[in-house]
């Protein structure tokens, strides 16, 4: 009997394992109903605002793209979730060959209105004094597969240290991939880009309401480029001092970063120092460029021409640059401008600076006040006159003794 009971047993155990084999749990049956989709592209702008006299930069920064945290939301009694992001999407790119990079150059167009658009949303721009360049980063999410409808989120992180930038106060942006069930078919609608994670909007139903691009877009990433004019003048006083001269100055610019571009304004000066009998040979001829290129060391060397009265300005120089302005006096005292006792005239809106200093947060005027003097002598006439009288009566003296000789013979 018991010998019965344990082939029924192993009986019941085999028809369990039987029918295990032919009829699978639920679980087995739990596979994705959709065919995965892969995303597309989406976009975002950067922004670099400078100062209007300003170059363009050399300045790059970069990327990270990351899942974002998955979350729960209730409103009004609803609740929608959104997704952690999957898979890692990546960015070309921009002005360089690094990945996940966007780079400013000198000559990028921010003057230019076909660079710019009314949809731009530039923070703290004030086109009265200001300026921007542009550029459009692509994040390519074809490595990232969706396998179910829902909102993936992903964060986008800004890095870059650049000299005299200010980068955004808000460093990450949010990016959410909408994937819809299209007739059974999953589709990737839509790309919205959050500037924080805040509540979406709810719609009627448990899902989110359809929102207008304008009311979601945030203002991109804006980062402030800080730059000042570095301006100096030549002056001379004294009664032999000559306002036809050209003098020879020696502009040298350290620390600042290699490839960038400053304009130089010469409405205050000569474009071509011009030959006169004040001006020495070497003075004569030469040009004041219009533009300076910071060598791959940093620095800056050059040479500029001026007359009294005249002046050279550097613009969009570049906040913790060092600068140093020489000059050759030849036979004149020279006088260098002081921040604490200014020798030259400032111009307006300005500082008075050190001939030799460091670029801060305003526009600077500095140079060199040269003087020549000579005594010139006064009542000529009673310098000579004595000479004068001894000389005459010494005449007369010969002419009286000449005549007394011919009357003795």
């Amino acid at each position: 009997m018991k010998f019965r009971n344990n082939k029924a047993a192993a009986a019941a155990m085999a028809l369990l394992v039987t029918a295990g084999t032919v009829f699978p749990s639920t679980a087995v049956f739990a596979v994705n109903r959709y065919t995965p989709v892969q995303g597309t592209q989406a976009s975002f702008d950067k922004y670099l605002v400078m100062d209007k006299e300003a170059q363009v930069p050399n300045v790059s920064f970069t990327f990270t793209i990351t899942p974002g945290n998955a979350k729960t939301y209730s409103v009004e009694g609803k609740k929608f979730e959104v997704l952690a992001g999957v898979g890692t999407p990546t960015m070309a790119g921009v002005g360089t060959n690094q990945k996940n990079t966007i780079a400013f150059a000198p000559g990028d167009g921010s003057d230019s209105d076909a660079a710019h658009s009314e949809g731009d949303l530039v923070k703290n721009l004030d086109t009265s004094v200001s300026k921007y360049a542009k550029k459009t980063a692509v994040v390519d999410f074809s490595g990232c597969s969706f396998t179910e409808p829902g909102v993936y989120r992903y964060v986008i992180t800004e890095s870059g240290s650049n000299q005299a930038v200010t980068n955004d106060a808000d460093l990450t942006r949010i990016m959410d991939v909408y994937v819809i069930d299209d007739n059974g078919v999953l589709k990737v609608q839509s790309y919205v880009l959050h500037a924080n994670e805040s509540d979406l909007i709810m719609g009627t139903g448990h899902g989110t309401e359809d929102i207008e691009e304008s009311e979601m877009k945030p203002q991109g990433f804006t980062n402030e480029y800080d730059t000042s004019n570095l301006t100096f003048r030549k002056q001379v006083a004294g009664n032999q001092a000559s306002h036809d001269k050209y003098f020879e100055f020696t502009l040298q610019i350290t620390d600042a970063q290699p490839g960038t571009v400053y304009d130089v304004l010469l409405t205050g000066a000569d474009a071509v120092s011009e030959k006169n009998d004040a001006t020495i040979p070497e003075n004569a001829g030469k040009t004041n460029p219009s533009t300076l290129t910071v060598g791959e060391d940093g620095t800056v060397l050059q040479k500029f021409y001026l007359q009294h009265g005249q002046q050279i300005t550097v613009q969009g120089i570049a906040k913790d640059t060092s600068y140093t302005v020489t000059e050759n006096p030849e036979d004149y005292k020279p006088r260098a401008n002081t921040a604490a006792s200014p020798v030259v005239e400032i111009c307006q809106g300005s500082v008075s600076a050190d001939t030799v200093g460091v670029i801060q947060d305003k526009d600077l005027t500095t140079g060199y006040l040269n003087e020549r003097r000579g005594v010139i002598p006064t009542g000529v006439m009673m310098t000579v006159a004595p000479f004068a009288a001894v000389t005459l009566f010494g005449g007369l003296g010969a002419a009286t003794i000449m005549m007394k000789r011919k009357k003795e013979d």
